[in-house]
This record gives structure tokens, C-alpha cells and sequence, in this order.
């Protein structure tokens, strides 16, 4: 089992709504041994959140039962 979250790299403000909800989800008795990717969408828009800033606010490095990855991504042009 995975999570697949796409985060809109350029939404500051609901950045944080994005991991309250992350967690509700690890948290899930179904979910307890799912792995994690995180796509950081939008990454060619100027001015977005990297992937270090994205992967620091969501605090992924506290994530120790679940395997994650953050990948940085366009889908406009299908890069990531």
C-alpha cells in the first residue's frame, strides 16, 4: 500500500492544512505500514516551495514507520 500526495509547491497557506492531514492519514489503522510519496507539483512556477522546503514544513524526517520519498515535479511538462 502507498499514499500518493501532490502538493501545490506554490500554496504557502495551505501548506499546513496539507500536513494535518498527512498525518490523519499515517495515523489510519489501515494505512499503519503504507508507504509515503510526496510529488512537489509545480516546481517551475518561480517562487515556489523547493522540495528541502516542503519536505522541512511536513517535518518527513520524523516520519520513522512509514518509507517516504519527495519528488519534485511539473505536470505541465511531464518532468519528475
Amino acid at each position: 500500500k502507498f499514499v500518493i500526495v501532490v502538493v501545490d509547491s506554490t500554496d504557502r497557506e495551505r501548506i499546513s492544512v496539507t500536513k494535518e492531514e498527512l498525518y490523519k492519514m499515517l495515523a489510519h489503522e489501515a494505512l499503519k505500514k503504507a508507504g509515503l510519496l510526496i510529488f512537489a507539483n509545480k516546481q517551475d512556477v518561480k517562487e515556489c516551495m523547493t522540495v528541502a522546503e516542503i519536505s522541512q514544513f511536513l517535518k518527513l524526517t520524523s516520519i520513522k514507520d512509514h518509507q517516504w520519498h519527495i519528488q519534485a515535479c511539473c505536470a505541465l511538462t511531464g518532468e519528475g
